[in-house]
């Protein structure tokens, strides 16, 4: 709930899990809020057509249905022709609003609560956000079917149409929710770390196809400048000129995935015209601006030379999961050697079913032209086969690379010892020697021969200090016995004194 002053309150959600007033004001508004729009402008849109083309308002009813469907990629049958052929570029726009949609559902129960997405909320959110969308298709066929009776048109198939809406808007539910609820998932269910460092890659890879993809038909639409004017000619007034190109806007997803999946070697066929990277045959198509980019044929001897840009996109997919491979090292994630490889094919898998599931959805059927679209399995097929064979090489040389660098720089902090210590041992006693002689020619006190003795035999120098030893110690002793004599003598004279003085006395 939201204050005047726009500061959110949040309040504790009740323990039993029950829906309250303002958690069901917010799925409410998920489940109306987009379908409701989408209708508005599909009826301006329709009401103006009608009205510039100066048609009768009849039909208008079964018009909104009929553009309701087509949006959702619903085929439909006009006058005995069936229109499986629709525009993606509106669909995409309607998956990514619901996304959104989903997404602040899951914020605005969040703030709410004051605690992160529980398992109910986001069930609740995805039933919201099927309801209204799944609601407003039930109306668009009953009222397909009240017009077939009195309309050229027929009742679409309604397990189909209902597949095609609950699939949409379960992939937005997914993308939109997923995206506030994928990190707490991943750590709960302890998806392994080389599994979510191959998503980004996936999508780069993708998207770098259809990048390449949209540049070759802008190329082809300069190429046909000529063709494209006199398409567009054919519009007579304004209204048909913007009508034309209008369509031609709402079609270039279309010829972008055709163009992408014919660059990883697919066959694109529409009706009699196949186009390949080695083989070219025209045929007639429809008076549509953008077809012009078609090629009439035949191949030319360097288009094979464009599989050079599904090996470059694998050679990045290579290049960038090594990155991501490394800095969830550095980073200390529990990433191994060989997750680069993992990353890798798991990335490559991703892009594969992405470009064929895209592929498959950008053709469909169109009257008399049979099936139109790119052979969407061998699309994904060699998608996969590129970005995992030319990613799996460039990822291994990276990673092989990284860790010669890395023991490079190991053994220039750590270095080993080498087989040179012996000598320096020598060196050093050799110079210890030195040392020893420098002390004794300095040392004037020394006798030369107990030095020459002590070099010469150790033995002998022994035997030399002993005797040095004796000398000392009988001169010692001799001195003894002088000092003992010299005080024996002291002692006698006062005796030989006092006899003297006797002496002296008698006389």
């Amino acid at each position: 709930m939201t204050s005047t002053l726009g500061r959110s309150t949040r309040h504790t959600p009740p323990e039993d899990g029950h829906l309250d007033p303002e958690r069901f004001r917010i799925l409410v508004g998920t489940a109306a809020r987009l379908p409701s729009v989408t209708l508005a402008v599909v009826a301006t849109v329709v009401v103006t057509t009608m009205v510039l083309a100066n048609s009768d308002l009849t039909g208008i009813y079964a018009a909104v249905a009929g553009t309701w469907l087509a949006l959702h990629q619903v085929t439909l049958t006009i006058d005995g022709t069936s229109l499986g052929v629709l525009p993606l570029l509106p669909t995409a726009v309607l998956v990514w609003l619901s996304a959104r949609g989903s997404a602040s559902a899951a914020d605005a129960v969040m703030d709410y609560t004051g605690y992160q997405l529980e398992g109910h909320d986001a069930a609740r959110i995805t039933a919201a956000t099927l309801a209204g969308p799944l609601t407003v298709t039930v109306v668009a066929l009953v009222v397909m079917q009240d017009a077939a009776g009195v309309l050229p048109v027929a009742s679409p198939n309604p397990a189909a149409a209902l597949a095609w809406v609950t699939g949409l808007y379960l992939l937005a539910a997914l993308l939109g929710i997923g995206s506030r609820l994928w990190r707490p998932l991943v750590l709960r269910y302890a998806v392994p770390e080389w599994l979510v460092l191959s998503v980004r890659p996936a999508a780069r890879a993708v998207l770098g196809m259809f990048a390449v993809g949209g540049v070759l038909v802008v190329v082809g639409l300069l190429w046909s400048w000529t063709t494209l004017g006199g398409l567009l000619a054919r519009g007579e007034s304004w209204a048909g000129v913007l009508g034309l190109t209008v369509l031609s806007i709402l079609y270039l997803p279309n010829l972008v995935i055709g163009a992408s999946a014919v660059l990883a070697g697919s066959t694109a066929q529409f009706g009699q015209v196949r186009l390949s990277l080695f083989e070219a045959s025209g045929g007639d198509l429809p008076a549509l601006p953008i077809l012009a980019a078609i090629p009439a044929g035949p191949a030319h001897a360097l288009w094979p030379v464009l599989l050079a840009v599904p090996a470059t996109v694998g050679a990045l997919l290579g290049r960038f999961a090594a990155q991501r491979t490394l800095q969830a090292q550095a980073d200390g994630a529990p990433v191994g050697s060989l997750d680069a490889a993992r990353t890798v094919l798991a990335a490559a898998g991703f892009a594969g079913l992405v470009t064929a599931g895209v592929t498959w959805a950008a053709g469909g059927p169109l009257g008399i032209f049979g099936i139109v679209g790119a052979t969407w399995w061998l699309a994904g097929v060699l998608l996969f086969a590129w970005a995992g064979l030319l990613g799996l090489i460039v990822a291994q040389l990276l990673m092989w690379r990284e860790g010669r660098l890395a023991a490079a720089v190991l053994r220039e902090d750590h270095p080993e010892p080498t087989g040179d210590k012996p000598a320096d041992d020598h060196e050093a006693a050799d110079q210890s020697d030195t040392a020893e002689d420098s002390d004794h020619e300095e040392d004037p006190g020394s006798d030369p021969r107990t030095d020459e003795t002590s070099e010469d035999d150790p033995a002998k120098g022994d035997a030399v200090k002993d005797e040095s030893a004796e000398d000392d110690s009988a001169e010692d002793e001799s001195g003894e016995d002088e000092t003992r004599e010299a005080g024996v003598g002291t002692e006698s004279d006062p005796e030989s004194d006092t006899e003297v003085e006797g002496k002296g006395k008698g006389k």
